[in-house]
């Protein structure tokens, strides 16, 4: 089942920190304005005392809590994109039912290392740390898409590790202008090398999806066969898969 956390600071929670003698202020200018991490230590619900006279405290035991802006998705994840078994596993992702993104095709076939999420003390390529989650329960911090109906959500950390920077800065698979581009005709020389002798580029394609920047060529070997070649967008091969 699908668990969504949003965590409120409510005026009673704010009533129970002055309570335990923390003097804070919450000031809201920005009903859209993102909220930073914080921690929060010593809140209680603010109930009244108890008719024998305890503090609210001791019928509420203090907890600790952060708010970042992020709402909490738990629940075993799955690879949607590999109901065949073949493997073909990259980008379609899914936490209890919500389909969750990690990033472009394009990007996740370029082996970036970011973290150990997968916990067996080993940073590996990213879609070996998600399969190395691949069914066991995760808990992601995700928005969800504005637009649709809650399922489908941008993944910013997992299991309490930052994937993706939540202060609206560049997602890691942006291309931030240090890479020296190729030019259409470098592009289709290279997709045809990577197929092999006789191979022949027929299509070459800019990509920009979220903004990863690279190209996708048509490529046809010596015997007819089609091939897909993902490049970055210096012109180097990320990956060359057969079509069918």
């Amino acid at each position: 089942m699908q668990r969504n956390t949003v965590i409120l600071l409510s005026s009673a929670a704010a009533a129970g920190l002055l309570a335990v003698g923390t003097i804070g202020y919450l000031v809201v200018d920005d009903p859209e304005q993102q909220v930073d991490s914080i921690e929060l230590t010593g809140v209680t619900s603010g109930s009244a005392p108890s008719a024998s006279g305890a503090d609210a405290s001791e019928q509420n035991p203090p907890s600790t809590q952060s708010v970042d802006g992020l709402e909490q998705l738990v629940g075993e994840l799955r690879a949607d994109g590999d109901d065949d078994g073949d493997g073909d596993d990259t980008d379609d992702w899914t936490v209890s039912g919500v389909e969750v993104d990690f990033g472009p095709e394009e990007w996740l076939l370029t082996d970036p290392e970011l973290e150990d999420f997968d916990g067996n003390g080993t940073v590996q390529p990213l879609l070996d740390e998600l399969r190395g989650l691949e069914g066991t329960e995760v808990t992601l911090g995700v928005r969800y898409e504005a637009d649709d109906d809650r399922d489908d959500a941008d993944v910013y950390t997992i299991n309490g590790l930052a994937f993706r920077d939540t202060d609206d800065g560049p997602a890691p698979w942006q291309n931030t202008g240090g890479q020296t581009e190729a030019d259409r005709d470098t592009v289709s020389a290279n997709a045809a090398e990577a197929v092999g002798e006789g191979a022949r580029t027929v299509e070459v394609e800019r990509q920009d999806e979220d903004g990863w920047d690279g190209w996708d060529a048509e490529v046809l070997d010596a015997g007819g066969q089609e091939y897909e070649v993902i490049l970055d967008a210096a012109g180097e091969v990320v990956d060359v898969r057969a079509e069918d």
